[in-house]
This record gives C-alpha cells, structure tokens and sequence, in this order.
C-alpha cells in the first residue's frame, strides 16, 4: 500500500512537472524567436529602404547629370557659330532667335564678353514680350559665381543658384568658352536654366508620400526638392545637421531630421559634373510602422504553428526548425490554385528591383483579370469558377518561363513577374497568355457576354514606366483598367500620358492584396 502511494504521488509530481516543462519551453523559445525576428525584420527593413533611398538619389543625380551635359551639348555648337566668334552682334541675335524656342527649359540664352557685359540675350518666348526684355543689354553678370567660373573654363562650367536680375525667378546659369578665329578667348554662351521646370522634370519620380527627393548645391542651397518647393528651393541649409553629414563625401547613408522636423533616413549621392548632392529621404516612423505590421503579420500567421512545432518537438520529436520552415512555405501559397500568394510577391519583388537596381537590368510586371468573372459564378455555381479559376492558372503557368513567377493577387485578379523582360517581349508572353485562355474550354462560359471566358491584361516595365516596386503594381493594375474599357479580352502596356491614369489612379491603395 505504501509503495503504491508513493508511485502515484510520484507520478503526480512527474505530471506537474510535465506540465511546467512543457509551459516554458513553450513561451521560452517564442519569446527569444520574437525578440530575434523582430530585430531581423527591422535591420532588413532598413537595409532594404537603405538601397531604395540611394537608388532614388543616384536616379536624380544621373538625370541631373544628363541635363547639364544636353545643356553643354547644346551650347557647343553656338559657341562654335562664324558670327559668335566674330562678334557679329546683329546676327548672333538673329541665330539665337532660332535657337531658344528648340529649349523651353531655359529662360535665356545670351553671349558675355570678358567683361561681364550680355552683349546678346535672347529670352524664352514666355518672356520675350515683358518689360524685362527691353533691359537684356544693360545687363551684367560680372558679380555673378557663372561669369567667375565661365570666362576661365575650357569646358562645361556651373554657376551658383541665384534670383534672375530680369525675371526674379530661381535660375542656375551653365556656360561654355568661346574664342574668336585666332583662338584667343572673347567670352562665353551662357543658359539660364529655369529650376520651376528642371523642378518638374528632375522630381517627378514614384515615390511614396514618405520620401523625399532633393537636390542641394555645394553651397548647401536647395536647387529643387519634390514636396513644398516653393517653400524650400533657394533655402540655404549649410548649417544643418541633414547637409554637414554629407559634406566631402561621395554618397553614403544618415539620419537627420528634415525641414519640417521629421526624423528620417537619407540616401544621396554627388552628381558627377556639378558638386550638388541628390537625397532622398524616408520618415523613420513609416519604416517603424512597416515594421510593426510586418512583425505583427509574421507572429499572428506563426504563432499557433509555433505552439505546434513546440509541442511536437517536445512530445514528438520533430525538427522544430524543419515543421517552421515547411509551415512558411505553406503560408506562401494559394490553397486553390497552388500559385504563390500576394506575400510571396511582395518579397520577390524586393528581390527582383534590388537585382534589377544592380545589374542595371529591365524587369516587367503584368496583372490579370478574368473578365465577367462574377456573371460566370452566377451562371455555373463557385464550384465551376473555381474550376475555371485554377484552369487559367494552370494555362498561365504552362505559357511562361521557369524563371517567371505567377501569383495570386486576390479573388479572379492574378499577376505575373517577368525578370530581365522588356516592355515588347512581356507584351508578347501576355498576348499568348490572353490567346491561350480565350480559346480553351470552361465548362458554362457559352453564358458569358462574349460567348467564351476570356482575360484582361494590363503591363508595366522597370525602369521605364516606374522605379519603385508598389508604382509598378499600381502601373500595371492602371494599364489593366484601360484593357478593360477597351473592351476586355485585351492586352493594355502601360501609357502614362493616358487618361486613364487619372481616372484609376485612386481605386484602391497601391501595393496591397486584396
């Protein structure tokens, strides 16, 4: 009796300890897991909008570079004009008459002798009939950084931003010498370059509205900026925290906080023929918020598996790593189609921009919709559209490359992502995709309004039509709308002059699944 009691006691205790055992290998390896996922997604996170941040700015700074080269490309051929170098006032005017309207960009182009003097001036046709454009031949630029710089280079020279003397508008001036038929130098040909426009043409980049674009003088003088330009271009900021991080240096990563006082992290760059630096910048507290939700997604999907594999590598034995692992792959994955999900997608895209930003490669995203999809439902029962949904899948699949992707982006809607593939070639695979689809047979598509189940496809290339991975969905999904309103079963590359792009832009919030 007495050993029984103890058998049973003992197991009793044995059970409670099983019972405490289990508990904290339970919450012990979620808490540490928790704490180490949470800080891989944050470094990842930032390290990824790092590379997006510094891509940004060399984009803008590569574009600020080719503009100063079309302007000296420009300016060479009046430098080398028989009259300029012969001082032939007269007809220099005449010859830039016929020259300024080919440059709606700059506001003047003139000739200044060696001592200052715009001997020709010849305004932009904006400007050509104001009262400014009587005073051109008094004017002198002798006290300005484009004549100190202009009247002793052999080359390409750039002024400093300053308030033009005519118009009071930001201008940048870019010169280039001129010498007269014996070769001794007379002067130069200056533009004026109009930053309100260099401001649209340099800016007008995807970015969300947490980024922003800016390019700053050596001086620390904004040239241009993407939001409240009025506010900040001509604004010195040379005593700022934001511009001493980035003096003498090449390109690189901080952290400052902005004009409006909004903590960010900047990527920029030095452009290769003028010492200004493109930036841009991204509220910390978004990637915060990124963050978050990321984390926040990970542990909601993960936190009962996690229990799981906790428990079945205790009772069981199983691999906790290994039941993780294959649990992720599953969360990656459409159950009805076998296609990867709108997860996956988003992960690969990451991947796919960060390769095509290296490499300097072209990469193309089509998105898909099955045309009158609901009218089928209707007509044959969710049993069928399903059928009919994983047929199409199956039909995409078997049209494109092993190294082509194809997801599920949510209900009827899929999309596809073609890696090293222009803007022709992809329009070709969706063109066979479309055939393809049309000419198969779905049980009850005799009730669709064109007799067949047929497929909408809209197509969007990197880095031509966007540069950021949530504008390519969203240029994609707006080339769809517009394959649509022509009258479905079409395939629709992405147009940005199209009016469509004002009339979908908003549908719905770019870069997320539904």
């Amino acid at each position: 009796m007495v050993a029984k009691q103890i058998y049973n006691s003992m197991q009793y205790i044995s059970l409670r300890k099983r019972l405490v055992i289990l508990l904290v290998v339970m919450i012990l390896p979620f808490i540490t897991f928790s704490v180490f996922k949470a800080i891989d997604i944050k470094d990842n996170l930032e390290q990824q909008y790092q590379l997006e941040t510094l891509a940004l700015a060399n984009n803008v700074a590569h574009d600020l570079d080719d503009y100063i080269n079309a302007t000296g490309e420009a300016l060479i051929p009046i430098a080398a004009n028989k009259d300029v170098r012969m001082q032939n006032y007269p007809a220099v005017k005449a010859y830039l008459e016929g020259v300024v309207p080919k440059y709606p960009f700059y506001h003047l182009i003139a000739f200044v002798d060696l001592k200052g003097d715009a001997k020709v001036a010849v305004m932009s046709a904006a400007m050509a009939n104001s009262e400014d454009a009587r005073k051109l031949a008094s004017i002198s630029v002798k006290d300005t950084a484009c004549y100190r710089r202009g009247i002793v280079s052999n080359g390409v020279a750039v002024g400093d931003f300053m308030y033009s003397k005519l118009t009071k508008m930001p201008v940048v001036h870019v010169t280039y010498p001129v010498f007269d038929m014996s070769g001794k130098r007379i002067g130069f040909v200056a533009a004026a370059f109009d930053l309100t426009k260099i401001q649209n043409k340099l800016m007008r980049t995807g970015t969300n509205k947490s980024t922003i674009l800016s390019i700053v003088d050596d001086k620390g003088v904004y040239i241009a900026r993407s939001k409240n330009p009025e506010q900040w271009v001509g604004h010195n900021i040379a005593n700022s925290d934001r511009f001493r991080k980035m003096v003498n240096k090449k390109s690189g990563f901080y952290e400052a906080k902005s004009g409006e006082g909004t903590l960010r992290m900047f990527g920029f760059t030095q452009a290769s023929l003028v010492n200004w630096y493109a930036r841009a910048g991204i509220d910390k507290t978004y990637i915060r918020n990124q963050a978050t939700n990321e984390i926040a997604h990970n542990f909601l999907v993960f936190l009962p598996l996690l229990l799981v594999a906790v428990f079945g590598w205790l009772w069981i034995g199983r691999d906790v790593d290994t039941l993780h692992k294959k649990t992720e792959e599953l969360s990656l994955t459409d159950p009805l189609t076998g296609l990867w999900n709108c997860r996956k997608l988003h992960q690969d895209l990451v991947s796919a921009f960060t390769r095509a930003k290296r490499y300097r490669d072209i990469l193309s995203f089509a998105m898909i919709d099955i045309d009158h999809f609901k009218e089928y439902n209707d007509h044959n029962g969710h049993q069928l559209g399903d059928e009919a949904l994983v047929s199409v899948s199956s039909i995409i699949r078997n049209a494109l490359r092993d190294c082509d992707s194809v997801y599920r982006y949510g209900g009827e809607e899929l999309c596809v992502l073609l890696p090293s593939t222009d803007k022709a070639s992809a329009l070709a695979v969706a063109e066979r995709i479309r055939y393809d689809v049309e000419h198969a047979i779905f049980t009850g598509e005799d009730h669709q309004p064109s007799g067949r189940l047929t497929i909408s496809i809209g197509v969007a290339t990197y880095p031509f039509d966007s540069i950021a991975k949530e504008s390519l969905i969203n240029a994609a999904d707006i080339a769809l709308y517009e394959a649509k309103d022509n009258g479905r079963n079409h395939v629709q590359g992405y147009d940005d002059t199209s009016p469509h792009i004002h009339r979908h832009k908003d549908h719905r919030p770019i870069g997320i699944c539904i």
